[in-house]
């Protein structure tokens, strides 16, 4: 009955947009108390943080977020049950694992190498990888803005995919669609 009054797409759509906003409500709350218990406690936790910094880390979590919600909803939309899910979900964390631990050794070392570089156009790992750049100050607006556009068209085709892949589940009963089924139509 729903899919009568909304197609599959907008369906997903205002899924991932819902939990989207309330993600990042949650988490706002938890950074404002946090901001506000350093501020009350005379803590310099943000010291040497500039705004430069933090208006990159809100932009590259947004990007972020967007462009992995759609991958993991291809994934969950070509599962039938609730145990494929992980072995569907996992290769997807190998990107985030790895841009994690590229990102803290670059932080920490504080100068980055031609990898992290690379890194930082992929939209798997620039969310992490953009941000610390930035920080480090070794990457030009030019390019902070190129990674952006990169990652905005590749989540485009992500929520594409992700529609397609969750129209043919939708309107399916059975077997589990299978991703060779999502790409050739």
């Amino acid at each position: 009955m729903l899919l009568s009054a909304v197609t599959p797409a907008r369906l997903l759509a205002g899924k991932v947009l819902g939990i989207g906003l309330t993600a990042f409500l949650q988490a706002g709350l938890a950074v404002a108390a946090a901001l506000l218990i350093a501020r009350q406690t005379h803590s310099d936790v943000l010291q040497g943080t500039t705004p430069v910094t933090i208006a990159a880390t809100l932009v590259w979590l947004i990007l972020g977020y967007a462009f992995y919600s759609w991958a993991y909803a291809t994934a969950g939309s070509m599962a039938d049950r609730q145990d494929q899910v992980q072995s569907l979900a996992f290769p997807l964390a190998l990107p985030v694992m790895f841009g994690y631990l590229m990102a803290v050794t670059t932080a920490t070392s504080g100068s980055p190498s031609v990898l992290v570089h690379v890194l930082g156009y992929l939209p798997p790992t620039a969310p992490l990888i953009m941000p610390v750049l930035v920080g480090l100050g070794t990457v030009s607006w030019w390019q902070f803005l190129a990674s952006a556009v990169i990652s905005v068209i590749c989540t485009v085709g992500a929520a594409r995919l992700a529609a397609a892949a969750y129209q043919r589940a939708i309107l399916r009963t059975g077997r589990r669609v299978r991703l060779r089924e999502v790409l050739s139509a």
